[in-house]
Order: C-alpha cells, then sequence, then structure tokens
C-alpha cells in the first residue's frame, strides 16, 4: 500500500468516526433525527486515529542519514493531529465536559479547586472542567430512614413476613424512676442543605444516630416507665424530635427531621412477665376504680335528690303547720271574743260542739238513775250480747 492511500484511508475512518459521533450527540442531546451506520473498524484501524500512524501500512516518511546507515521515519504533519484533536474535544465536550444536568429532586453541589463554591438547583448547568470544578449531587427529596433498636432483616411482602434483629445496645434504657425498659425507634429524615450534609459531618447517618440514640434516651430518662409504656408514647416523640432536630442543627448536619415514630416500648425480655402481672393488676384496679366511681355517681345524685324531697316535704309541712297553728290562734281569738260577749251562751254552744266531736266515735249506754244496780250494771253490759245501745 502506498503512502498516499495509507493516509487516505486513515483519513476517511477518521471522518466517519467523527460523523458518527456527532450523529449520536445531535439525536441524544439535541434531539435531531440524522443517523449514520455503526463502523467495524479493527485494533489497529482505531489506534491510527488517536497516533496518526496506520499500523500495518505506511504513511509518509523523512528518511535521515545515521552514520553509514539511512533511518525512516514517520512524518506526522500538522494535518495529521487537527482530526484526533477535534474528536478528543467532542469526547471531553459531551462526556466529561462543562455542562451538567441536575435532576428535579436534586440539588448540585460545585466544588471549586475542592472547596465548595456553590448549590445549584435543578437544570442544565455550566461548569468548568475538571480538574477546576467538580459537582456532586445530592437528592433532597428522598425520605431516608433510621433504625434505633433493630435492624430489619427481611422486608415484609406477600409471601412471607418481615423479619427483624434486635441490637440491646441501643435499645435498652432507664427510665425516670431507675427502671429499664427497651425502645425501638425509627427516624425518617431529609437533606435541607446538601452542603452542610456533605462536609459538615464526616458521616451524616452516623451522626443522626447517635444523636437520636442520645436524645431518645434523655426523654425517657425524664418519664415514669408507666408513662413510657402507656400513654407516654405520643408526648416522647414529639420531645425527641424536637430535642434531635436542636442537635442537629447545632452540628450544622443539613439535616430536617420528618418524623419520630416509637416501633415498639416494652421491658426486657427477663422481666416481662413480671411487669404484664403488674399491668393486670393495674387493670383490675383501674376497673374497679371505674365501677366504684360509677357506683358512687349513680347514688350520690340519688342521696341528694332524696335530700332535696325530705327538705321540700319539711318545708311543706313546716308552713302546713304554722298555717294550722295561725289559724287556731285566730279562731281562738274569735271564740274568746265571742265569749266575752255572752259567758253563759258561749259556755253552752262551745259544749255542745265538743260532744258533737266526741260522742258519735264512742258507744253510748243510757241508764235508768233509778236502777239500784248503778254503774256495775253498765260495766257488765258489754258481756251481755244483744244488749240495748
Amino acid at each position: 500500500m502506498s503512502i498516499t492511500e495509507s493516509y487516505s484511508e486513515y483519513q476517511h475512518y477518521l471522518k466517519q468516526t467523527l460523523e458518527v459521533c456527532i450523529s449520536w450527540v445531535l439525536g441524544n442531546f439535541l434531539k435531531k433525527t440524522r443517523c449514520i451506520g455503526p463502523i467495524k473498524l479493527t485494533f489497529a484501524q482505531v489506534l491510527s486515529i488517536f497516533t496518526g500512524y496506520y499500523i500495518g501500512g505506511t504513511m509518509a516518511a523523512k528518511r535521515i542519514v545515521i552514520g553509514d546507515s539511512e533511518v525512516e521515519i514517520p512524518d506526522f504533519g500538522m494535518k495529521a493531529f487537527i482530526y484526533p484533536v477535534l474528536l478528543l474535544i467532542l469526547v471531553w465536550i459531551f462526556f466529561a465536559g462543562p455542562f451538567y444536568v441536575v435532576d428535579p429532586e436534586e440539588n448540585g453541589v460545585v466544588r471549586t479547586f475542592g472547596k465548595l463554591s456553590q448549590i445549584t438547583e435543578p437544570g442544565l448547568r455550566f461548569k468548568f472542567p475538571w480538574p477546576i470544578q467538580t459537582v456532586i449531587l445530592v437528592n433532597v427529596e428522598e425520605v431516608r430512614r433510621l433504625e434505633l433498636g433493630f435492624r430489619t432483616v427481611r422486608a415484609g411482602g406477600t409471601s412471607n413476613s418481615a423479619q427483624y434483629k434486635k441490637v440491646p445496645s441501643e435499645s435498652l434504657m432507664l427510665t425516670g424512676d431507675e427502671n429499664i425498659v427497651s425502645v425501638d425507634l425509627v427516624v425518617q429524615y431529609k437533606v435541607k442543605d446538601a452542603g452542610q450534609f456533605l462536609f459538615r459531618v464526616a458521616d451524616p447517618k452516623r451522626a443522626v444516630s447517635h444523636a437520636a440514640e442520645a436524645s431518645i434516651r434523655q426523654v425517657v430518662g425524664s418519664q415514669p416507665i408507666d408513662q413510657t409504656l402507656t400513654t407516654g408514647k405520643a408526648m416522647i416523640e414529639a420531645e425527641t424530635k424536637l430535642l434531635l432536630q436542636k442537635v442537629l442543627d447545632s452540628y450544622d448536619a443539613g439535616v430536617h427531621i420528618s418524623e419520630i415514630k416509637l416501633q415498639d416500648v416494652t421491658p426486657p425480655q427477663e422481666v416481662d412477665a413480671a411487669f404484664k402481672d403488674v399491668q393486670s393488676a393495674k387493670e383490675e384496679k383501674e376497673k374497679k376504680v371505674n365501677i366504684a366511681l360509677g357506683y358512687q355517681n349513680e347514688i350520690i345524685p340519688q342521696a341528694r335528690g332524696e335530700a332535696a324531697q325530705a327538705f321540700q316535704e319539711a318545708e311543706a309541712y313546716k308552713q302546713k303547720r304554722i298555717k294550722e297553728a295561725e289559724g287556731d290562734a285566730s279562731r281562738f281569738t274569735q271564740m274568746l271574743y265571742q265569749y266575752r260577749l255572752a259567758k253563759d251562751v258561749t259556755r253552752i254552744r262551745m259544749y255542745i260542739e265538743t260532744m258533737e266531736e266526741i260522742l258519735p266515735g264512742i258507744d253510748k249506754y243510757i241508764v235508768d238513775g233509778k236502777d239500784a244496780g248503778g254503774l256495775v250494771n253498765v260495766l257488765s253490759l258489754e258481756k251481755v250480747k244483744g244488749g240495748a245501745k
């Protein structure tokens, strides 16, 4: 193969390769429709594109004399480097060049000579090439999950149940009344500042884990065990979330705590049976107290009603007796007045009225005063049946 043919073939391969690269770029980035079929090149042909020297053929060469020998060296020339340089520039621009894309849920953290310089929002962005600037993409919308006191071995599905492993070194803690309780906690958090999240703490996940453990221990340590096991869970979650957020903000960790959720709060396994007995006794106590309170709420209003009724009856009887006394006094006063006007007539009238009240209610016997028997005969009359009345 002549020098001219080798050089022409080299340019042909290089031109086709550039056209394929440009076609791919236009189709993927600029959404243009242009397609050139793939080219199959040998290793020697590909190497010739980047070196300007075709292996297996000959190219333009210079002959020099060294001593008694004549040596031939390749003559690359300026044109031999134009296509490789253009190809390298295109590859750098579209694969590691100044443009990068930040997705909607991400922030781009730009470092200039290794130092944080800016945080970029979603979209197509520009940067200086490496090693001047580098970009780290951080997902700021993802809700990250941290487990404390347990670990998920296998997530649950439709055909199998979830499996968990306890971590006693994290879950066991003291309550305010110096009892031991086992607490399983889930922390959900998001990145609120990508720069702080990457560079203010060495290991953000570990920092959140340690801060969450310290916070839950502090909150549980201020509560009695009864409240921790029963009614105080919501309050413990709220206080732990506030305390954990405060600690992480003091670290400048760039983390926002979305939710704190207590998964399981139980006594240690060694004393679980005893605690269950205590809880059963407390429930029985509460039951009896509620029954007693119900009886109290029933009997006290009833007693108060009866007392009010008796009071009202007494008050009515009082008013009745007062009115009767006043009436009797008024009648006696009137009778006294009439008596003073006509004593004999009034005395006889009073006698007759009294007899009218007394005589109808007693048995009456008429005895002849001349009878010698007198009262003895009267006393025996009741024994005689059919006697006259």
